[in-house]
């Protein structure tokens, strides 16, 4: 038998470990070797025989689920098939695809064996030509939150659904986010209080002069409930859907849709409850993740970041068989217009043949936004002058490229409030993942020189334009053991490997403050008295230099060793802007009237969050919307 060792692969500019261990190898047997994937080490096990490579395994990764679900089990068939590494990678995944080969290519290599004899040019499988026609009631463009909410929900309204996604995986940029789902829940969100602090917000909402008539009776209608809550004497968290819309206008700077706004945060519960019924399990307890405002952000007790949304959908459509059918590798191109209404897709997959699919009933884009697009994010940008080029990393999934926003456009649509552009400021300082971080993104943060420099709980685009004057536009999240979102396998909550984020430098770890500080590169002095200003801060409350206004038990820095520091840069996260639609989701054209035949769902559509989305309304604003359109479209 073979024993392990590792490759290391230089990639995201980092300075990582090259070389390997010399070994005196015989020709058959089994080698585990690794490579540096995406988010880490791939581990993957090679048994050679007869000068020929016979398995291939991928035994242990942090890559991203479902993302790299394609390439664990493609791209090892490919290479006994073959008898070659040089296969092709799974497009949307090349990191990975690329660290399996490497990590095979380093076991040949310790094996004795020629790699160039591994290495011929596996050619591309040959495209086919020819127009397929597909049917169904209800066509949506996309399969991430959005796109599978809605089919849920058409098909148990008894529609026929085809569901077509330009990836490999269904998910979107949901099975990658955080997936933090903002929802008044009293129950969950119990062990925070109503700190006086707190309250101030709630009553600066409250004293606002009504723009709207709206406004105006969502105000009354909160009023009422904080005198119920006060008869009461309450001391928990005061909350409702109501004062959550309220909220969330104000955090968009008021150029949301208020209308569209109630109408999610009103059906945001009711969802949660849906999901929970389709054996999603929640956990316990609220956050209050990274600009949220307020701790109503609820998340997944059985799943890692986002995904669980994307596998609850493909559980329940598979478990009551529901007649959706779901199209992979075919990118949706234009929509297909008869007599004024949207009747269907022309697609094309990447097989290379165009699919006409059409649609009797309706079709939904939920295609999502264009983060990912450089070129369309610093033509509309009004927000960061113009300086979202590509120097400026991504949280999106490449395939985010506004595809649906400029479907729709070709046949009429509104566009409205294109030049809203979100970061996130909390994201990985090389590869804008959000996937990096150890402890809660609202726990203490430091620059460079140990000092705070903003309120972690504030708006998303405060703290980004903060973040971008410190040094190197980069700062650190600083947390204690007690207050690490670290499993029991040593993974964060997305499920990336603690060793992995260290090797990488993402992730620093010291048992006193001032080891940390040394690892991290942080002036040492400042932190120390950072971690005590913050310490008397939490035992008592008030008077934040910055403004922060609690100080909860998860973001306490008086626990116990081992201290984690996280390294963060700002990434472009979400576009606000989009298609224009009305509370049903009906697209609508220029002058404000109703497309007929088209609808439109998540991050695809603008007019909800306005200049500034709330952390933890995207996940809910796509599987809301997401399911009015797929009840609309049914009918």
């Amino acid at each position: 038998m073979f024993k392990k060792t590792s490759i290391y692969l230089c990639l995201f500019g980092l300075p990582l470990l090259a070389g390997t261990q010399s070994l005196t190898l015989a020709k058959d047997g089994t080698l585990v070797t690794s490579a540096m994937g995406r988010n880490g080490d791939v581990n993957v096990e090679v048994t050679i025989k007869n000068n020929k490579i016979a398995d291939v395994k991928v035994l242990d990764w942090s890559e991203t689920h479902p993302i790299a679900d394609l390439p664990k089990k493609v791209i090892p068939e490919e290479i006994v098939k073959n008898q070659s590494v040089n296969v092709n990678n799974v497009s949307g995944a090349t990191l990975t695809s690329f660290a399996i080969k490497g990590a095979v290519r380093a076991a040949l290599k310790e094996a004795g064996i020629n790699v160039k004899d591994f290495s011929k040019q596996v050619p591309a499988p040959k495209k086919l030509s020819g127009t397929v026609e597909k049917s169904a009631q209800v066509v949506i463009v996309g399969a991430g939150g959005a796109g599978l909410s809605a089919a849920v929900a058409a098909a148990e309204a008894g529609a026929t659904v085809i569901v077509v996604e330009k990836s490999h995986y269904a998910g979107g940029n949901t099975s990658v986010a955080g997936g933090n789902f903002n929802a008044a829940d009293l129950v969950r969100s119990s062990k925070f209080e109503l700190t006086p602090q707190r309250r101030k917000i709630v009553e600066s909402i409250l004293n606002e002069k009504p723009k709207n008539e709206l406004q105006a009776e969502l105000i009354a209608k909160v009023k009422a409930q904080l005198k119920a809550y006060d008869d009461a004497k309450g001391t928990k968290l005061f909350d409702s859907p109501e004062f959550h819309a309220l909220q969330t206008w104000k955090g968009g700077d008021y150029q949301g849709d208020l209308g569209l706004v109630y109408n999610l945060t009103t059906k945001a519960p009711q969802m949660e409850k849906d999901l929970e019924k389709m054996g999603f399990v929640w956990r316990k307890n609220s956050e209050q993740v990274m600009g949220s405002l307020w701790p109503r952000a609820n998340r997944s007790a059985n799943y890692a970041s986002g995904v669980g949304f994307i596998e609850t959908f493909l559980n329940e459509i598979d478990k009551k068989k529901l007649p959706v059918t779901l199209l992979l590798n075919t990118k949706a191109e234009d929509l297909l217009v008869k007599d004024g209404r949207v009747v269907g897709v022309k697609c094309l997959n990447a097989n290379g043949q165009t699919y006409i699919i059409h649609a009797s009933k309706g079709v939904i884009l939920a295609s999502g936004g264009f983060g990912a697009n450089v070129d369309m994010r610093v033509h509309y940008d009004t927000i960061w002058d113009k300086k979202l080029g590509s120097n400026v990393n991504t949280t999106n999934v490449p395939s985010i490229q506004g595809d649906g926003i400029k479907m729709a456009e070709k046949v009429g649509a509104k566009l409205v409030q294109m030049g809203n552009i979100q970061l996130l400021p909390t994201t990985d300082a090389y590869t804008g993942s959000s996937n990096s971080k150890v402890n809660i993104s609202t726990s203490v943060f430091v620059n460079k020189d140990g000092k705070r420099f903003v309120n972690e709980t504030g708006r998303r685009d405060t703290i980004s334009k903060a973040a971008l004057h410190q040094r190197d536009k980069q700062f650190f999240i600083i947390g204690t053991s007690e207050a690490s979102q670290i499993d029991k396998n040593g993974r964060n909550k997305y499920g990336v490997k603690l060793e992995d984020l260290v090797k990488q430098k993402k992730a620093f770890v010291g048992n006193t403050w001032d080891e940390l500080a040394q690892k991290a590169g942080i002036n040492a002095a400042n932190l120390k008295k950072t971690v005590e200003e913050w310490n008397k801060f939490c035992k008592d409350p008030k008077d934040d230099p910055f403004g922060r206004p609690s100080c909860d038990p998860e973001v306490r820095l008086d626990g116990h060793p081992p201290y984690y520091a996280t390294i963060m840069s700002p990434s472009v996260h979400h576009t606000m802007g989009g298609i224009a639609i009305n509370k049903n989701t009906q697209v609508l054209n220029k002058n404000g009237k109703v497309i007929p035949g088209l609808f439109a769902a998540g991050e695809v559509t603008g007019g909800i969050h306005g200049a500034n989305r709330v952390g933890g309304n995207a996940v809910p604003d796509a599987l809301v919307y997401g399911r009015v359109a797929g009840q609309e479209a049914a009918k």
